[in-house]
């Protein structure tokens, strides 16, 4: 009889756990699918911010810097007790591609004096999943970067802080972690020869993958949130850095 109640009990927590997983899945697809649709009636994703954003408490004897990128423009925080107002215009999982499209709807407008770039990691992740697809990847991220910093500073006369992409964090579950992180120096490699005589004396190149990196190239562990992000140890140093560039910028 107990073997019964134990066939019966062990049936019963494999029915439970099947039902569990197909409920789950109906709601992660389901998930994934709002997010699909989202995208393709709003593929910049320009409903994000206000169209034509209130700036009558700006004050117009401040610089203004904006966070300008995805995920990780999105959780750059902003330094306090500096002569700058900060505004965050960061949107999560967005390529160089959709970043460069809504410039003139969340740039624009504001009229910023300074705008800090941090973009082109969700462009290379991508090669996980089109890996005969990874040189066009590659080239493709490094025209929009040149793309975004060209119309940032040509066209809105903006000073560009351009960061070189973060590095990735050690993880041993991620399967595009390889190719990720020297797709990531690649870039970053561009990124550093975008000199200020190609756009003129308006871009500066934050190096910020060296400022995070350990020796072997990979975030260090005081500065990582997780395999993409940082936590708030590594934005405050990173703005330790970004300080000393806006004021020289000031000067």
């Amino acid at each position: 009889m107990n073997k019964i109640y134990f066939a019966i009990a062990i049936l019963a927590i494999l029915l439970g756990g099947y039902f569990g997983l197909s409920f789950w899945s109906q709601d992660n697809r389901y998930e994934q699918y709002v997010i699909t649709e989202s995208l393709r009636l709003d593929p910049y994703a320009l409903k994000a911010y206000p169209s034509q954003p209130d700036m009558s408490k700006r004050d117009l004897n401040k610089p203004l810097v904006v966070f300008f990128g995805d995920s990780r423009a999105t959780a750059w925080t902003a330094i306090g007790n500096t002569p700058f107002e900060f505004i965050n215009r960061g949107i999560d999982g967005q390529t160089t591609n959709q970043v460069l499209g809504r410039i003139s709807a969340h740039v624009a407008t504001l009229s910023p004096n300074i705008v800090v770039v941090q973009v082109g990691v969700n462009d290379l992740g991508r090669i996980a999943s089109f890996p005969n697809e990874s040189r066009n990847i590659i080239s493709n991220c490094k025209q929009n970067i040149q793309k975004i910093v060209d119309k940032l500073a040509k066209e809105l006369q903006a000073t560009v802080i351009l960061t070189t992409i973060f590095p990735t964090a050690e993880s041993l579950q991620s399967p595009w972690s390889n190719d990720l992180d020297l797709a990531i120096i690649e870039v970053n490699q561009f990124i550093k020869s975008l000199s200020s005589d190609r756009v003129g004396d308006r871009v500066i190149i934050m190096d910020a993958a060296m400022l995070l990196a350990d020796e072997r190239g990979k975030v260090r562990q005081i500065y990582s949130r997780d395999f993409l992000h940082l936590n708030e140890v590594g934005y405050t140093m990173l703005n330790d850095e970004l300080s000393k560039i806006l004021t020289n910028q000031v000067r």
